[in-house]
């Protein structure tokens, strides 16, 4: 393919104002569990997204909005694109960052080199800006290569609570070819980017165990009556060790060991626990051992094929400083199910009930405040075609794996609207939720460049009949 010579050269150009308006986007906090300066962002990005030529709508939560902007192709017959993009970003509470988390600063970070570091340099106001400035390029020569339809929300990080109703009550306009959401897929500077077919689904959880029938006192106790009368903080955690083993690994009624592996995934997990090196993956990690000695065909399938119940906090009686000796009557345990292809949100529920129904656990509540399931995309579709295109007119060989284990809604594609999705796109970042988040300098740039190839290449990959049959 040909790339789009003249959109990187005004990316080349325009270099340094587009990094200094990804480090001003990145100093508004957009913390959508605390509302913490949500709508702000929002507003700044209309205000941007208007510059650049698009239509822009506000859908959703006024306090949360989703950011609808829509933009027509130079040429009338191109293809459609929908774009997905999220402004919200975690907390930073109680972590230890080295600079503020909203200054944006550049520094020297030991693993992305000169990086910005700021919370949602990474996940995900980083690629979102690199796509506000390759869409800014194009505008600026000659005019996008496709139509471009681009859904930002303001509620990812709390569970996309709006966005399932936005895209059901506007499917006919959301009609499109395929689906891109522009992200980073090298780990370091040097690694192969890779071309992920799918996203594990995810289901947030809360476990409550409260004083009742079962036992407990109705209010807070003296710890030494304990002798008498149970606590809900044990009964909880006895409820919680029934679901995994020894290697916490799920142990869930009904529940399989795995989800839908596909005769084309087999080759793809073979490749991966290829280029699996387990002592460079703890390194990486920062951990001292896995849960258990498994081999790397066996730690590359879990990671795409295995549900797992994660235990995101418990909290239960007197947690702040010194000692206060009670017995609760109240504790609690948030966690998050990750969902491989093959699993249902509502079965996953149920079957969670019935293991904890019949240890005698009925008192057990199981809540849950957000889910979606999993999705994925065959090889050969031309959104996918593309985005490997792309990589290599930029010189680089690309891996191919089937399901990444994180969780992102693209069933909305998948399922709610029927059209096939890729993410991806050069540069490194990392520390997603964690305290000194980052994206590398060089990253960003190659990000642009990469997501400008992107676009030209499924521009040309794709072409729409008359009958508005998509063919590649």
């Amino acid at each position: 393919m040909t790339l789009p010579n003249a959109a990187l050269a005004y990316l080349d150009t325009h270099w340094p104002e587009h990094l200094a308006r990804t480090q001003a986007f990145l100093r508004q906090p957009s913390v959508s569990a605390q509302g913490w300066g949500v709508r702000e962002c929002a507003d700044l990005l209309r205000g941007w997204l208007i510059a650049a030529g698009a239509s822009v709508e506000l859908h959703g939560r006024e306090s949360h909005p989703i950011v609808f902007a829509e933009w027509r192709a130079a040429r009338a017959d191109a293809p459609t694109l929908l774009i997905y993009g999220m402004y919200d970003v975690q907390p930073v509470d109680n972590q230890d960052w080295t600079t503020p988390p909203f200054a944006a600063e550049i520094w020297h970070h030991p693993l992305g080199g000169e990086s910005i570091v700021a919370r949602g340099a990474c996940n995900s106001k980083g690629p979102l800006m690199a796509m506000l400035h390759v869409i800014e390029a194009f505008q600026a020569t000659g005019g996008l290569p496709v139509h471009i339809k681009w859904t930002i929300e303001g509620e990812e990080e709390i569970g996309s609570l709006a966005l399932e109703g936005f895209y059901r009550d506007h499917r006919d306009r959301l009609r499109g070819d395929a689906a891109f959401e522009p992200f980073w897929s090298q780990s370091l500077p040097g690694d192969p980017p890779n071309v992920i077919l799918g996203t594990k689904g995810v289901l947030g959880l809360e476990f409550i165990a409260r004083s009742g029938a079962w036992g407990g006192s109705r209010d807070v106790i003296h710890s030494s009556l304990g002798v008498w009368v149970a606590s809900p903080a044990w009964r909880l955690i006895q409820a919680l060790d029934t679901l995994v083993d020894a290697h916490q690994r799920l142990t869930v009624d009904g529940i399989p060991e795995y989800g839908e592996v596909l005769a084309s995934d087999e080759g793809l997990l073979r490749a991966m626990a290829a280029r699996m090196d387990p002592v460079e993956e703890q390194r990486r990690l920062g951990v001292q051992r896995f849960k258990d000695e498994a081999e790397p065909a066996e730690l590359a399938r879990r990671l795409s094929f295995a549900p797992m119940l994660n235990l995101n906090g418990i909290k239960a009686g007197y947690l702040g400083e010194g000692s206060h000796t009670i017995l609760p009557n109240e504790a609690r345990a948030t966690a998050d199910f990750r969902m491989p292809p093959g699993f249902d949100v509502a079965d996953v529920l149920a079957k969670l009930r019935a293991h904890l129904d019949r240890r005698g656990f009925t008192d057990v509540e199981v809540l849950t405040d957000s889910g979606y399931p999993a999705a994925r995309t065959p090889l050969e579709a031309p959104v996918v075609q593309a985005m490997l295109a792309a990589y290599r007119a930029l010189g680089v060989e690309p891996v191919v794996e089937p399901i990444e284990p994180s969780a992102t809604p693209y069933y909305l594609y998948t399922d709610v609207l029927g059209v096939p999705f890729v993410w991806g796109g050069l540069g490194w970042a990392g520390g997603s939720h964690g305290p000194d988040e980052w994206c590398s300098v060089q990253g960003l740039r190659d990000l642009m460049r990469s997501t400008a190839a992107f676009l030209e290449s499924f521009a040309k990959q794709v072409q729409q009949t008359p009958s508005g049959q998509v063919i590649a």
